[in-house]
């Protein structure tokens, strides 16, 4: 898979939004702003990954060089502010958009751009100021945050999470195709997993094996890489390849995410290495597809998230096992909500699933009978008609032998 893209001089460069992209995120957000009264957006620029989520739906710009802080007005030019010129002349090089990217310290030049566009006595929407995901206490150094409104003592400053949090959820055809050109490069690193994990084999082999894939793929670092073997949660290795040696008759499971454009996409197929305990691996896993190709299924739009997580506890019972964890997993540049499992805590219930929901399923599933785990999972988008897989592998056991 080419992970570039090539521009109208034949001049191969980084993959970038179309402008209907652009106008089509773009308006559900001014849609939001204007739904809370809110004259201008700010999104700052934040640590590599899902922090970078709001900045970068607005911006495009992010990832390991760092990214830029967003001045979003609810119309007019949206500009985006960098801490380096070698900064700015990469991306301009190879983003369609934004156009107004400037470069320097922040705290300077956010109030400036407020105020230039008349929006200094304005109600400002904020968003990473407190109660991001992961990151309660925000993503905006304490220095910046006071330099900026001493800068600007008459705006009315608000958190707006939220503005962007509910922006990304309908996620368009392109956003769309990026997370199928992240699925494809996910199964990918499993079908290399499967020719590599055996008993006695470190993980870390394994681990390296799949990331020169997903890497291959996307010419960017995975955004989550985990394995875990011998029956441990596959968030065990927590992104890291580690040491140890897999058992005979010892399930392994993984969160894999390649990283695309930014936005990433999770998939998983839980293995038995060796020979050992092959009828319960069997059981668990086939329940677990089983399940999965029925919630699949059971999507359409109109129906609710806490409507799918309840399915997914029947199924799971059903098949004499006790469905956990997490299920509703999603895609995008984020921690894009719904981010849900089964629980009295759950958030988003009452969420309406819609066209353009594009979500990983992932089914873990522990069988009463036995205390097996198992796990499967990956990316479906919701159309009119219901749910599709973006996934094309078999789901089926795989036993290493």
């Amino acid at each position: 898979m080419d992970p570039f893209q090539t521009d109208g001089t034949g001049k191969r460069v980084l993959a970038s939004f179309s402008l209907a992209e652009r106008e089509r995120r773009y308006a559900q957000v001014r849609r939001l702003m204007a739904e809370r009264n809110l004259d201008c957006l700010l999104a700052p620029a934040a640590d590599v990954g899902e922090p970078q989520a709001n900045s970068r739906y607005l911006c495009q710009i992010g990832g390991v060089q760092g990214g830029a802080w967003v001045v979003f007005p609810a119309s007019g030019e949206v500009t985006a502010i960098l801490s380096s010129e070698r900064e700015l002349r990469m991306w301009v090089a190879n983003l369609i958009w934004p156009k107004d990217i400037r470069w320097g310290v922040a705290s300077e030049l956010v109030p400036a751009r407020v105020k230039e566009l008349g929006l200094d006595r304005g109600r400002i929407g904020v968003t990473g100021l407190v109660d991001q995901y992961q990151r309660p206490e925000g993503v905006i150094p304490f220095e910046s945050w006071r330099r900026i409104t001493a800068a600007l003592p008459n705006a009315a400053f608000v958190s707006a999470n939220e503005v962007l949090e509910f922006s990304r959820v309908v996620k368009g055809p392109e956003e769309i195709a990026v997370i199928q050109r992240i699925t494809n490069a996910n199964e990918a690193a499993i079908a290399r997993m499967m020719e590599v994990a055996r008993a006695g084999v470190e993980e870390a082999t394994v681990w390296i094996e799949m990331a020169k894939v997903l890497i291959s793929h996307t010419a960017d670092y995975p955004a989550r890489l985990s394995l875990g073997s011998n029956g441990c949660p596959a968030n065990a290795g927590n992104t890291m390849a580690l040491p140890i040696k897999m058992e005979d008759g010892g399930i392994l499971s993984q969160e894999i995410d390649a990283r695309l454009q930014g936005y990433r996409a999770q998939c998983n197929h839980s293995i038995l290495t060796g020979t050992k305990h092959t009828d319960r691996y069997r059981e668990a896993m086939n329940v677990a597809i089983e399940v999965f190709l029925g919630l699949v299924d059971w999507v359409k739009p109109g129906k609710t998230i806490g409507g799918l997580l309840d399915e997914f506890v029947r199924l799971a019972d059903g098949r004499g096992a006790v469905g956990s964890s997490v299920l509703v997993h999603t895609n995008g540049l984020g921690s894009d909500r719904p981010r849900v499992g089964p629980g009295p805590f759950a958030k988003d219930r009452d969420m309406v699933i819609q066209p353009g929901f594009t979500f990983t399923i992932k089914t873990h599933v522990e069988m009463k009978s036995t205390g097996t785990r198992s796990l499967v999972g990956e990316p479906i988008t919701v159309a009119e008609s219901g749910a599709r897989r973006l996934g094309h592998r078999e789901l089926v056991p795989f036993v290493t032998g």
